[in-house]
């Protein structure tokens, strides 16, 4: 299974790495209709734009499901 880790930048902002290649940026924000913090997943030339994640315990998951449907490097981490 691959393998994503962090890279804590500030409290707010993360790099995202998977197998030890920097793929992205993770930011920590507040959901301005429930004051909940969310989190937000910017992969690297990935035309999508976010994807926000309200459950941390979900953040892995979603990156590894955006790599895999990257429309321009998806091949490299499916």
């Amino acid at each position: 299974m691959s393998r994503i880790t962090f890279r804590k930048i500030d409290q707010e902002e993360a790099l995202i790495y998977h197998d030890g290649e920097l793929v992205g940026d993770l930011y920590l924000d507040q959901d301005p209709l429930t004051g909940m913090p969310v989190y937000l997943v910017l992969l690297a030339e990935d035309s999508r734009g976010w994807v926000r994640v309200h459950d941390r315990a979900r953040i892995r998951d979603t990156i590894r499901s955006r790599l895999a449907s990257h429309p321009l490097m998806g091949w490299r981490w499916s």
